[in-house]
């Protein structure tokens, strides 16, 4: 893993104080939940509301696939659907 200056190689941050012994590893990310299912349906432009419209369904089921607390049945059921649909599931 390689270290590099926050802010990455060859930008210059204004000096503050503690800021010169701060380093980041490269390539990791802020959130562990960056590629959970609705981070990556929302930058996809597909929200609760959108998919509840969409596939007809209530706005409670949409979170509840989304937290991974639907039936089994019915989850296959929505993400079969949403495959169809062309929605990155």
């Amino acid at each position: 893993m390689l270290l590099e200056p926050f802010g990455g190689p060859g930008r210059r941050l204004p000096a503050q104080p503690g800021s010169s012994n701060k380093w980041v590893a490269r390539g990791t990310i802020s959130s562990r939940q960056i590629d959970d299912l609705e981070p990556a349906l929302t930058r996809h432009g597909y929200d609760v509301r959108t998919l509840a419209d969409r596939f007809n369904v209530k706005p409670i089921e949409i979170k509840a696939l989304l937290a991974g607390n639907l039936h089994a049945e019915r989850t296959r059921e929505l993400t079969e659907a949403m495959n169809a649909a062309g929605v990155p599931v």
